[in-house]
């Protein structure tokens, strides 16, 4: 069986409800503390004003445009990470996963480093992907984990705590 696959991850949108809702969640703090509490924190002026100002950023970063990923897993187990925003091609070499990366029921969290940079964290949510290419993709990585040593690669968290609840 060859775990060559190949998968377009498009931006979440569940990731950027999340996003939202939390910077939301910021700003209406920020309002609760200026207006309606201000006699209960010390330093009111300046706890709206850091709360505001960590909302209006999060919600700034849910508002840009999001760019999409390529995942290529080779055959022989070699990972290529590409980012595309409108046309893009291929950006550096092979890929390796580090460890730290997790598969989890709704999102793969991949740690990687590409030749010549430092690590990246690649979150890929369940709806980035369509289904077919999620069971090829857990799969492609979890057997690309485990190739190198015990301790690198892709852990399966759901595995483990199913085999810890046993």
């Amino acid at each position: 069986m060859s775990i060559a696959v190949s998968a377009l991850v498009r931006p979440s949108r569940i990731q950027r409800v999340v996003w939202g809702g939390c910077g939301l969640a910021q700003c209406a703090s920020a309002l609760a503390v200026g207006l309606l509490a201000p006699g209960r924190f010390l330093l009111t002026p300046l706890v709206a004003f850091a709360l505001a100002g960590a909302g209006a950023a999060v919600l700034a970063a849910t508002a840009r445009r999001p760019k999409m990923h390529r995942i290529d897993i080779s055959g022989t187990g070699d990972l290529r990470v590409t980012v595309q925003q409108d046309v893009g091609g291929p950006q550096g070499g092979n890929a390796v996963l580090l460890p730290g990366s997790v598969i989890w029921p709704m999102l793969m969290l991949l740690r990687y480093a590409a030749p010549g940079s430092g690590p990246s964290v690649l979150g890929v949510w369940r709806d980035s992907v369509d289904a077919a290419t999620w069971r090829a993709l857990a799969v492609a990585l979890a057997v690309v984990g485990r190739r190198g040593d015990a301790d690198e690669g892709c852990e399966d968290s759901s595995n483990l705590l199913q085999r810890t609840n046993s």
